[in-house]
């Protein structure tokens, strides 16, 4: 691969319903062909992006930077997206966060271990790219959690201890990725959950980081309670991901 063949966008996601509404709209698309890469290639306009998928969770998140800015070494931003849960009051299912700096979450407590800084003005950019496409914003911390926050109990307790004003699992890790390549880094979610909402903690896959289907089945086998969210849970995760694309969209010529 030449530099000129080189994605100046690399957008990071853990699974690929997040990405749904904005694969849509890239021109070119393809499946990733590097080894060991999941995700895919396209164009928006003019720009060259890859789309790469980690999995959940902060070890996946790192083995998949890792080896993705190993493989395009020239891109120009990395970005952070995907669906997070709100810490905050007020934030609702489609609400995008913009976030100003990443707080990893230290062992089985809520509270910090790494504080992760973003470039001042790099998030102003963002923003202001943001509220001149007409979109709608909370900014401010979140929090990459080492276990799913299923609950509005995990999560004001979350709140409390962290001050962030979403949660998510994988961020920070791919910040300090980006970070150590001096690479410019932007992260943007748009929210699954609100605080009180409650969503099945389903178990994931350790090898790959998502949901397997018949683990799923199982789990709503056993708690039969939990299939009552799922509509829920889906209206949400489609609202969430056209929020996604919207945002996408209007990030992307920044990079150009």
């Amino acid at each position: 691969m030449t530099a000129a063949q080189e994605p100046s966008l690399l957008i990071f996601y853990a699974f690929a319903r997040e990405l749904s509404h904005f694969r849509r709209r890239l021109e070119n698309r393809s499946a990733l062909s590097s080894s060991g890469l999941r995700g895919f290639r396209g164009r928006m306009n003019g720009a060259d992006l890859a789309l790469v998928a980690t999995g959940i969770g902060a070890t996946h998140a790192r083995d998949s930077a890792r080896r993705a800015l190993d493989t395009f070494p020239g891109v120009k931003m990395v970005i952070s997206t995907g669906v997070a849960g709100a810490l905050s009051e007020g934030l609702r299912a489609g609400d995008l966060v913009m976030i100003d700096r990443l707080i990893l979450g230290g062992g089985e407590s809520s509270s910090a271990d790494q504080i992760v800084p973003l470039d001042a003005s790099r998030v102003r950019v963002a923003e202001q790219t943001l509220r001149s496409a007409g979109l709608r914003f909370a900014t401010g911390a979140m929090l990459t959690a080492t276990k799913l926050l299923a609950d509005s109990l995990a999560k004001r307790r979350a709140k409390e201890q962290s001050g962030a004003i979403a949660v998510d699992m994988e961020s920070a890790v791919l910040a300090l990725e980006a970070g150590a390549r001096g690479i410019p880094f932007v992260c943007v979610r748009s929210v699954l959950d609100a605080i009180d909402d409650e969503i099945p903690a389903m178990e994931v896959d350790a090898a790959g980081g998502e949901v397997r289907p018949l683990d799923a089945a199982g789990f709503l086998l056993r708690h039969p309670a939990a299939l009552l969210k799922l509509p829920l849970l889906m209206r949400n995760l489609s609202r969430a991901t056209a929020s996604l694309a919207q945002a996408l969209e209007a990030l992307v010529p920044t990079v150009i």
